[in-house]
Order: structure tokens, then sequence, then C-alpha cells
């Protein structure tokens, strides 16, 4: 299991689904300008739902790994040098 976080940088709510193996499953709702904490498998896939008029609207679909909270740290701290 990897560290990971999300911010939601958008004004409306987005909806995390987790989905990894051996029945691995984290959906969260993560409201404008909120923070979510969470673990997840390394291999996990990760999709970000948005509302729209018409219901919710993938976005975005990767890998639980691109939001681990090493990667973020390691990416801030090659920006500082």
């Amino acid at each position: 299991m990897i560290e990971c976080v999300y911010q939601n940088e958008t004004n409306k709510m987005v909806i995390i689904k987790c989905i990894g193996q051996f029945n691995f499953y984290l959906e969260k709702v993560v409201m404008p300008k909120e923070l979510f904490w969470f673990e997840a498998p390394k291999e996990a896939r990760l999709e970000l739902w948005k509302m729209s008029p018409q219901g919710q609207m993938l976005d975005i679909r990767g890998d639980a790994s691109d939001y681990s909270v090493e990667k973020i740290m390691t990416t801030e701290t090659a920006y500082a040098s």
C-alpha cells in the first residue's frame, strides 16, 4: 500500500474511484478545495469523475502511484533545487 493525496482544486465536487487487486475499492466525494489522503495498492487505478448537467463524467484516469505522497514530495524538491 502507498500513501496518496488528491487536492480538488476545482469549484465543483469530484468523485474519486480507486480500483485495485484483491477486490480493493475506494470511492469518495471530494468537495471543492478539499484535500483527501488515502492508501491504495501500488498498482491500483484511479478515476476522477466530475459532475456535469448530464450526470457524472469521467475526467481523468490514471495510476494511484501518480498521486503518491512520495512522488509529490520528490517533484516539489526537484523544483526547489
